[in-house]
């Protein structure tokens, strides 16, 4: 059952020309890394490899450990995860923990390492971390999304867009979104409305109501929506786009017209070489929050053509195009 729940890989122990804190040369250091969802989805599967390839050649042993919080949305079900994991944590002793997105700090590094003596470090929090209070032991990468960049270049092209509809999962992550983007919206003179899906057949129905409805549809993500068919969406997108789908995300991509994304393996990166700061000495309380910076400009031409898209040369100009 356990093999069901989570998975975890090993990385080799390798010789490094300082070992900082750890206290023999030939021991590894013990690093327990927990993400929030599952093996082959989008971005965690990015913020993962920057881990990896950040620590493949450092004196670590990891063990890594899947919330699956995306496809186990009841609390019971989660709540099983989590305890299994505090479980394999508390065998492997390890000397530093990392997680990536809001569901493992909420219903694991919260109620069971806040305040501790074990050094915890974060990525792919969306915003803010004011609703965790976080101890001392804790540091981070914040993930802030380029939505302002990419709503203010649709509207300097589409000046008359007012209605925008939020196409997503119904998730944690964007229960919080919706909190903490709804004066964004507002303010740059959109007005919004939340359509957050549980199945494909709820996105489906939303999708042709926005379609109809409103002036500009934001997809940030889909991990979520129980029975999605790739195939199937992008047919419903096809035949029914009548007006700009935008995200933030790579891997959504494929159902939008135009995407100002963040890099995810950004965050990975930075959290593994923040790992190896406290390991060599520092305490994350020396470590201020930051935030990710790197974004890239996408350009779905099949889809942008059917509606002829609009947009700046500037930005086209740096658009990958596919």
């Amino acid at each position: 059952m356990k093999q069901i729940i989570y998975g975890f890989f090993f990385i080799g122990a390798f010789l490094l020309s300082s070992c900082g804190s750890v206290k023999k040369e030939d021991e590894a250091f013990r690093i327990v890394y927990v993400n929030s969802y599952h093996a082959g989805y989008g971005s965690s599967d990015d913020v993962m490899e920057g881990i990896n390839e950040t620590l493949k050649e450092e004196n670590v042993e990891m063990k890594i450990f899947f919330l699956d919080a995306k496809r186990k949305t009841a609390e019971t079900e989660t709540g099983e995860s989590v305890q299994i994991i505090l479980e394999e944590i508390e065998a492997f002793n390890p000397g530093l923990l990392i997680v990536s997105d809001d569901n493992a700090v909420k219903d694991l590094v919260v109620p069971h390492f806040n305040v501790t003596e074990l050094p915890v470090v974060f990525c792919g929090v969306n915003w803010s971390t004011e609703q965790y209070n976080l101890g001392d032991n804790v540091t981070g990468m914040l993930e802030v999304l380029p939505l302002r960049e990419l709503l203010s270049e649709v509207i300097s092209n589409y000046p008359e867009t007012r209605k925008l509809v939020v196409l997503s999962e119904n998730s944690l992550s964007e229960q919080n979104n919706r909190m903490l983007l709804d004066t964004l919206y507002r303010n740059i003179g959109l007005d919004v409305t939340y359509s957050l899906a549980n199945d494909f057949e709820s996105w489906e129905r939303m999708f042709l109501e926005a379609s109809q409805n409103a002036d500009l549809i934001y997809m940030p993500t889909n991990g979520a929506i129980k029975g999605w068919n790739d195939s199937e969406a992008k047919n419903i997108i096809e035949e029914n786009l009548k007006v700009p789908v935008v995200t933030c995300d790579d891997f959504m991509m494929p159902y939008a017209v135009f995407g100002l994304t963040k890099v995810a393996r950004e965050q990975g990166e930075w959290a593994a070489q923040t790992a190896l700061e406290i390991i060599r000495g520092k305490s994350p309380s020396e470590i201020p929050y930051t935030a990710n910076k790197q974004t890239r400009a996408w350009l779905n031409t099949s889809f942008a053509n059917q509606i002829k898209f609009r947009m700046s040369e500037g930005m086209k100009s740096q658009c990958t195009q596919l």
